[in-house]
C-alpha cells in the first residue's frame, strides 16, 4: 500500500522542500496520481488555485473556475496521472500570489494554506 503525505504551511517553501526530500527517503512505492486536497487553513479566501507541470511555461487553468475556497474550506485539485512534478500558485482575496515550485504531488494528499 502506499501511502502519500501532506505538505503543511505552503507559506514556508523550506519546509515544504524538506518535507518533500524526506518523503523521497523513505522506502515507500511513490504514487502516480498527483492529485492533491489544498486545505485553506487560513483567515483569507483563496480566490484561485493554479497547479499544472513544472515543465510548462505557463500556469494553465483556474481549478476553482467561478468558485472561491473560504477560510477553513478544502478543495481537491484533480491532475493527470503521472504528472508528478508541479507548480502551484494560489490566490488570495486581493490578489497575492503564493506560489511553489517543483513540488511533487504523488508523493502527498493534503497541501495546507499556510
Amino acid at each position: 500500500m502506499t501511502t502519500r503525505r501532506a505538505i503543511f504551511g505552503l507559506g514556508s517553501f523550506a519546509t515544504a522542500t524538506a518535507l518533500v526530500l524526506g518523503l523521497a527517503g523513505a522506502a515507500q512505492a511513490q504514487s502516480t496520481d498527483p492529485s492533491f486536497r489544498l486545505n485553506n487553513r487560513s483567515n483569507q479566501t483563496i480566490m484561485e488555485i493554479y497547479a499544472n507541470s513544472s515543465q510548462v511555461s505557463d500556469w494553465g487553468r483556474d481549478h476553482l473556475g467561478a468558485n472561491v475556497l473560504p477560510p477553513g474550506q478544502s478543495f481537491i485539485v484533480r491532475l493527470p496521472d503521472g504528472q508528478c512534478i508541479n507548480d502551484i500558485r494560489i490566490v488570495l482575496e486581493g490578489g497575492q500570489n503564493i506560489d511553489r515550485m517543483q513540488i511533487n504531488t504523488c508523493n502527498l494528499t493534503d497541501i495546507n494554506y499556510p
